[in-house]
This record gives C-alpha cells, structure tokens and sequence, in this order.
C-alpha cells in the first residue's frame, strides 16, 4: 500500500507542477523602466536560446518614442550588429503602410471604400466565379473579408530572377504566387489574402497614374517621417539591411517583390516606431496624416477571427487586426513574415501606448511573444490571451511527457528487478506464430503513431513554443519503445 501511495504521489506531482512554472523569460510589472531593462538584460539570452541573429524593440509611452533597443547582429559572418539604422524586410507589415494610401485616396474623395475593387482596375480582372465579384469592395479587401484566395503566400524572388509583372502575379504566374480568385461569398468570413493586397497595389497605380513605390514614398513615407523606408529597393537599402537567417542561422537571400502592397515594404525600427506614433496622433486627432474619423474607421472591428490565429488577434480591420479590450479601447496590430524575416508593431491608440518588435530570422516569432506577453501585461495588468494559451498548452505537455517518462522509468525498473531475479521469460519466435505476428503489428502501429505524432503534433505545438513539440515526441518515443519491449517480455512472475 505504501509503494502504491508513493507512485500515486510521484505522478501527482510531476503533473501538477508544471501548471505552477512561468514560461516566459520576460519579467512581468507594469513599470516602464523595469521594462525596458528587462528587455535590454533578457533579450540577448532569448536571441541565443531561439537562434535568432538579431533584433530591435521599441516602446512608445504618451504617443511619444520611450526607447529603442538594438541587439545581436546584422550580419553574423562580418561581425556586423545590428543598430538604429538596420534596415529590416517588414513583410506583411507592408498591408498596414499600404491600408493608409488607400485611405488617402479616401479621404480626398478620389475611390469610395464600399465600390467593388473593379470599378478602379482595368489592367487585370478577377476570373469569373460562382459569387458577386461586384462585392469584392475596397473595403472587404482591406479586412480580408473579401472572399478571396490568399495568392501563393509571396515567398519572393532571389536578386538574379526576372520578376513577373504585377498581372502575371495576380495570374498565379512567378515563383510561389497563385492565381488570385474569389473563393469564398465575400463579407461572410475572415480569409487572409495577400492576394487582395495586390489588388490594392494595382488599383492605386491605376488611379493615381504613378508606381506604386513612387505613390507610396511621396504620399505615405515623406509625409510620415519615414525617410528610412521604402517600397522599392534603392541603393542606401543595399547598404544597410541586415541579413535575413533560417533557424538553423543559415544566411538566406534577399528576396525581391513585385507583390509591393502585401509584403515589399523595407524599413527600420525607427520608422516603424514613427508610423506608430502618428497613427496614435492622428487618432487622437492631432491630424499627423489621416484624420481621426478616417482612424477611427480603419480600427473598427469587421469580422471575427477563427482558428489558431484567434488566440493572437480577435477581429480583423482595415490593413490592421484589432482586440477590443473591456473598456472597448482597441488594440491595433500587424505582424510580418518572410523568409527570415519576423515583424511585429502593436499599440493602443487611446492611452499611446505602443511597441514595435523586428528580427531577421525565422525564430523570431518566439521572440516577439514574448516581448508582447510582458509589454501587454505592463498595459493592461494582466496576461494576453496568447500568453494564457501558451501557458495552459506548455503546462499540459510537460505534464503528460513527464507522467510518460515517469512511466517508463518505473517500469524499466520494474522490468531490471525481474531480470536481475531471473524471473523474466522472452517469448520464443516459433512457440505462437500467430501471437507472435500480432505483436509484430501492434509494434509497427505504435511506431507509424510516433511518426505521425512527430510529423503532424509536433509542429503544431511549435506554434505555441519551440520545446515542448521535441520534448513531447521524445516522451512518446521513450513510452513506445518500452511497450514494444514489454510485449516481448512475459512477466507472469512480476509483481
């Protein structure tokens, strides 16, 4: 009884543990300057741990630019670190830059966001389909609600490729891109589309008669007080851009765009900080560039966001995702990815309250959760909703994986005792063929399951956190294995 009392105990508390463990290496306090010098003390430990180059971070408070923080390097064969001046792809930062051209044209009367897309575009047509392309609007195509195909996701095209046109990309011609088409009734459901961004691109050459890139800087980025950033690649670019890793910290090329609008936008930490900060102020109604009706518009929730991306953001908006928190203040936010690129700005329009996360590597997400766990917390005094998830999925597996192990090690001991007193009989090949071959087929279904958990849960659990995919497949394999062991092994005489 006593025995059984104290494997009951040692599963207890190997299981309830780990709920009590904090996963994030961040501080949480709702104090700027012990913020800020966590950030400045853990970062360069976490860019280690997750195998990320290097990273920039600021913080608004009051509308107002707090601190920037530059850390790791820029390019890691030359020693070269990373500073102010690093110029970073944003990727999908880019839909956000973009969603504010589109509003200029808005607000000087020139489109109408509720006119379906094609009213503006003659270049390029949306290929015929079972729903009312007249409901594709600029507004639906802003919010991803549009009902369209996402395009290929853009990977990009490396310096020596000939890039397509802007039309043959949104015909699915290039590397990577798909063809853009209306696949879902629009107004009915969130679908990312960088797709519906292209379409952007597109109209606003259209319509003003400019590129894209020269549209952009002379309307958007000068106004903005984003001399450091561009839609086009240009010579000081050249100069000064980091490198871009994959998580093994391979260098990888420096993709190009023709896909601008969606994903193109180069830019440094100090720029996207300013972007922030006048979006704050045109809120607010200072007028820095959009006025604060043409704001308020653009951070109006739309649809409702499902899925995975639900725990991160609630609702989409225009060029932007929003949360709405219980005071109904918003939380307005974009995140960026490409090939070792990982961007993020967030910031709460109400109270100027802002931060802005760049990497240039593949593991940056983790990074940027992290950083976004403690400055939310710092916000709103309590834990983001991902941060919530994080915690519950990383406790749960470390509780199953060490139950698993703990499992396997009493009965690993269990099976030693037994040897060691010679109590142990191995089934013998030729005395049950028919006994035999099943357990040869129990075997290899418990090995194709931890293939499949190791193909398939692992890397959905790597969404969350990158161990605990590795630590739970390496619990399951140990546990497999010493079923397979026991069902070769007779124990009739072990107690």
């Amino acid at each position: 009884m006593g025995r059984k009392i104290l494997v009951f105990l040692l599963f207890l508390i190997v299981m309830i543990t780990p709920f009590f463990i904090s996963y994030n290496s961040f501080n949480e306090n709702n104090n700027i300057s012990s913020l800020i010098e966590n950030f400045e003390t853990q970062t360069p430990v976490l860019l280690d741990h997750y195998n990320i180059p290097g990273a920039s971070i600021s913080l608004i408070e009051d509308g107002e630019l707090r601190w920037i923080g530059t850390f790791g390097f820029a390019d890691i064969e030359n020693q070269q670190e990373i500073n102010k001046d690093t110029v970073y792809q944003m990727a999908s930062i880019s839909k956000s830059v973009t969603a504010f051209g589109i509003m200029k044209l808005v607000e000087e009367g020139i489109i109408n966001l509720d006119d379906p897309i094609e009213t503006y575009i003659t270049r390029w047509q949306l290929p015929e389909s079972i729903y009312d392309k007249s409901q594709v609007t600029i507004r639906r195509v802003l919010s991803h609600t549009a009902g369209l195909s996402r395009g290929g996701g853009y990977p990009g095209y490396e310096s020596f490729s000939e890039l397509p046109s802007l039309e043959e990309s949104l015909s699915g011609i290039g590397g990577g891109s798909q063809p853009v088409e209306l696949i879902y009734e629009p107004g009915t459901r969130y679908f990312y589309s960088g797709g519906g961004y292209n379409l952007l691109q597109l109209l606003i050459e259209e319509v003003t008669g400019q590129d894209f890139d020269r549209y952009m800087k002379e309307v958007v980025l000068i106004p903005m007080e984003m001399k450091d950033s561009s839609f086009q690649w240009e010579d000081y670019t050249e100069s000064r851009i980091g490198k871009a890793y994959n998580i093994k910290l391979e260098e990888l090329p420096n993709y190009l765009f023709i896909e601008k609008a969606a994903a193109g936008l180069y830019s440094t930490i100090g720029d996207i900080s300013q972007f922030v900060i006048a979006s704050i102020n045109s809120y607010g109604g200072g007028d820095d560039f959009l006025q604060k009706g043409t704001l308020k518009e653009m951070y109006e929730p739309v649809l409702t966001v499902k899925g995975l991306e639900g725990f991160i953001y609630k609702s989409t908006a225009l060029g932007h995702f929003i949360n709405m928190d219980n005071n109904n203040r918003p939380l307005v936010a974009h995140d960026g990815g490409n090939k070792g690129w990982r961007t993020n700005f967030s910031f709460v329009p109400d109270i100027g309250a802002g931060i802005v996360i760049l990497t240039n590597g593949d593991n940056g997400t983790y990074l940027i959760n992290e950083a976004l766990n403690t400055w939310y917390f710092k916000v709103y005094e309590e834990k983001r909703d991902f941060n919530k998830l994080t915690h519950n999925v990383c406790a749960v597996v470390y509780a199953i994986s060490s139950a698993l192990i703990l499992w396997s090690l009493l009965i690993i001991i269990q099976l030693y005792k037994g040897y060691k007193k010679g109590e142990l009989v191995f089934l013998k090949v030729y005395t049950n063929k028919i006994h035999f071959i099943v357990k040869i087929v129990v075997s290899v279904a418990l090995i194709y399951f931890a293939y499949f958990i190791g193909k398939q849960i692992v890397p959905i659990l790597g969404f969350v956190n990158t161990n605990i995919g590795s630590v739970f497949g390496i619990a399951i394999n140990i546990r497999i294995i010493i079923g397979i062991i026991q069902m070769f092994v007779n124990k009739r005489k072990i107690v």
